[in-house]
């Protein structure tokens, strides 16, 4: 049965090789029995075949056809023996003198002024541009080859442009403009029924939505693309796709699911050959295995990757392959096998001249050196990783090196250097943590903008084609009395007949109209309630921001005030331990000494609180239960509602769906609540929670309800402000911190106290499908 299969794939091959070869020879034996013109063609025809082949062909056929068009002026011919050429040098890796030739090439073209191959060669030279990562002059011609496609009216041609220039915006991250263009080229796809455009373009949105961090929309999208490949059967677009939809999931830190999407990946991959595909899908696989430190197996598919890659000689591939595999065997504490990989993996990174590959590599090595002990070592390939990673500023590695080389020189005790690092490492951490932030709002801002854009546009739409139908009524009536007039005027004998018909006619038009001035007044009514709910919500939205950006703001201020003053509390209470263990002061210093170091504790301990909410939160969500959550917060702060004789009623019934969420930040957020309703009954009192869940508008809404003494209506506007409270020993970041949370869970908070009465939070959580 082996042989068998061996001697299929041999003839399988050797018909694709003879295919290919027989092609060449009738071109061959076309070019010997032509002359003039159609000699041209024939030699363009050879040079593009061996465009793959043998560029070194392209680019000399290319250059005889060239000859041979000027010689009988044929302008066309030499605009297609250039275009030839510059591809063929393309290919050879030369793109300055392939772009050259393609230049010429555009510029006969432009001569001859056929449009359509004008566009041909715009959308080469945007794509030899974007290759070579010139985003720029890619937007360039793109944007050029889109306009003179919508000059001739090629639907198809410029929902591609759109395409391109979505994708060369996305390059250049302005996710605004690129998700415009993707959507704008969706609805052409869509009017055409062009199904393979439809599902290239909705997964090219489902990435621009990933990239956002809407993961809701991207899979929305991802899936509608992924049901148009099964419907026509594209395997290789089932297979693109459902990869694509495992790294959402890994990316929402759901490995399960993930996995699940990986696998099917792959075995569409396996099934039509595409080998690239499935070494990444193993690299995929692997990182998934590596993340639940399944180390082990996580190795088995780096390996079955590193070994496809090695077939394909792709050494970048077999660069990161390497790279996998020597963290994971770290990760075993096989530092043997870990530094023979990492450093196989070095040495492809140097070769490529990938600098972001080879400083990661460097501070592999360095971790391994670290953990042998070898500080000289892991010290010398640290700094030369952190050297690398200044140079093209990756921050989290960076980050990572920082630290490392805090904890080497913490083994060395050198504990100033070790100071040094770690200040680094914190400052750089905090730079990216505000970084981050505005690239969520950012990203929040142009998904709305471009959503408020197209439903502008709809509108304008509707009114429109509302405007063309009263138009059309209008011509007609206008047309109808210019009949009836002239026949009026023809036949006198009839004019007591028309003026009853006329009459008639015009009653009838006259009701026409008010139906349709009633009807359209109904619809200008309706509008305008749509256009007032929506500003309404824009509004809600642009305070969320505005509280947002400033809770973000005082975030960063009090980053950077804690860690000015930790610094000198650190060194108080440092110099206090070390009078205290190297010295032996008298009775009454000692004290002292004692009190310097009790209170340098509490400020420290006040100073982790600011931090606890300036710095970023680490939120993995996965599917979880609310009352969960609820019933081991109550557990424990029991001894504090008993001490307070604060009754407790818990209202979560079973049929509560889980959410979700990151249980360790909202028991921090529900015990803030809690906390916040016994400080509000001190001589004892009623505290009740309870869980309501909402299918049709796909919400959770959980409320706290307490009766103690309230919150006046003029404190009630500020309870969400940084550093506001009305308690002596409170800091007055609680409140911010439940709001940062609950954000982060996409949830909604609001409170409603009366004074003397009691007080209600109210938290909604969306209920997600997924």
């Amino acid at each position: 049965m082996k042989k068998l299969v061996i001697i299929l794939i041999i003839i399988f091959c050797f018909s694709l090789i003879s295919a290919q070869t027989s092609k060449i020879d009738s071109l061959d034996i076309r070019i010997e029995n032509t002359t003039g013109k159609e000699k041209v063609d024939a030699l363009n025809d050879l040079s593009k075949a061996y465009w793959q082949i043998d560029p070194t062909y392209s680019v000399e056929y290319g250059e005889t056809s060239r000859k041979l068009a000027r010689k009988e002026k044929y302008k066309a011919g030499e605009a297609k023996a250039l275009n030839n050429i510059g591809v063929g040098y393309f290919y050879l890796g030369d793109s300055e003198t392939g772009m050259e030739f393609l230049m010429d090439a555009l510029e006969l073209r432009k001569e001859i002024g056929d449009k359509k191959e004008i566009v041909t060669a715009l959308n080469n030279i945007g794509i030899i541009y974007d290759a070579i990562n010139d985003y720029n002059n890619a937007l360039k011609f793109y944007l050029e080859s889109l306009k003179i496609e919508e000059e001739i009216g090629n639907d198809k041609g410029i929902a591609g442009s759109l395409n391109n220039i979505g994708i060369v915006y996305e390059n250049l991250s302005n996710f605004n403009k690129a998700l415009e263009y993707f959507l704008r080229s969706l609805q052409i796809y869509e009017k055409l029924d062009d199904k393979v455009g439809m599902a290239a373009t909705c997964g090219n949105i489902g990435l621009i939505y990933g990239g956002l961090t809407n993961y809701d929309k991207a899979l929305e999208y991802h899936f509608k693309a992924l049901n148009i490949y099964e419907e026509v059967q594209d395997l290789r677009g089932k297979a693109n796709i459902l990869g694509n939809i495992g790294i959402i999931y890994d990316d929402l830190g759901n490995n399960d699911m993930a996995l699940e999407y990986y696998l099917k990946s792959l075995k569409f991959e396996q099934e039509i050959g595409d080998k690239t595909g499935i070494a990444t899908t193993l690299n995929n696989i692997g990182v998934i295995y590596d993340t639940i430190k399944e180390y082990e197996k996580a190795i088995e598919y780096y390996q079955g990757s590193l070994n496809i890659y090695g077939e394909l000689n792709d050494v970048s591939g077999v660069a990161d392959a390497n790279n996998n595999i020597g963290v994971a065997y770290k990760n075993l504490n096989d530092y043997k096998k870990a530094l023979k990989y990492l450093l196989n993996a070095l040495d492809k990174y140097r070769e490529l001249g990938r600098v972001k590959g080879i400083a990661a590599a460097l501070n592999n090595v360095g971790t391994v050196y670290y953990e042998l002990k070898n500080y000289s070592k892991a010290e010398e390939f640290l700094l030369n990783g952190l050297k690398l990673a200044r140079q093209i500023e990756i921050r989290d590695l960076i980050i990572e090196i920082y630290l490392r080389l805090s904890d080497v020189k913490v083994a060395q005790q050198n504990y100033q250097e070790a100071l040094k690092y770690h200040k680094l490492y914190s400052s750089v951490k905090d730079s990216i943590f505000s970084s981050e932030r505005m690239e969520i709002i950012a990203g929040m801002e142009a998904t709305y903008e471009v959503q408020l854009l197209l439903e502008e546009r709809e509108k304008e739409i509707e009114l429109l084609q509302k405007d063309n139908e009263i138009y059309k009524l209008q011509a007609e009536k206008q047309r109808l009395n210019m009949w009836l007039l002239y026949f009026g005027l023809a036949i006198v004998i009839v004019l007591a007949f028309v003026i009853f018909y006329r009459y008639r006619l015009n009653k009838k038009n006259t009701i026409i109209l008010e139906k349709v001035v009633e009807e359209r007044t109904k619809d200008l009514r309706e509008t305008n309630d749509q256009l007032k709910k929506e500003i309404t919500e824009r509004k809600q939205l642009e305070n969320q921001l505005i509280r947002s950006e400033r809770l973000a703001g005082v975030g960063e201020l009090a980053a950077g005030i804690a860690h000015e003053i930790r610094n000198p509390l650190g060194n108080i209470s440092s110099s206090a331990q070390i009078c205290l263990s190297k010295y032996n002061p008298q009775n009454q210093i000692k004290d002292f000494l004692g009190i310097i170091q009790e209170e340098s504790d509490k400020a420290n301990a006040i100073i982790k609180g600011l931090l606890d909410f300036a710095n970023p939160r680490e939120v993995k969500l996965k599917k979880d239960s609310v009352c969960k959550v609820i019933k081991e917060v109550l557990n424990s702060v029991n001894a504090r509602l008993q001490e307070n004789q604060v009754n407790v009623e818990l209202d979560c019934s079973t049929t509560i769906p889980r959410i979700m969420l990151d249980a360790k930040w909202l028991q921090q957020a529900f015990q803030n609540f809690i906390l916040n309703s016994i400080q509000a009954m001190p001589n004892g009192g009623k505290l009740k929670i309870s869980g309501k869940a909402d299918f049709k508008n796909e919400q959770l809404t959980v409320i706290i309800e307490d009766s103690g003494f309230g919150i006046s209506q003029e404190n009630l506007s500020k309870i969400f402000d940084p550093f506001y409270t009305t308690r002596e020993d409170g800091v007055g970041l609680g409140l911010s911190l439940c709001h940062q949370i609950i954000s982060d869970h996409n949830g909604n908070m609001q409170i409603e106290s009366e004074e003397k009465v009691g007080t209600k939070v109210y938290l909604t959580f969306p209920i997600s499908n997924n």
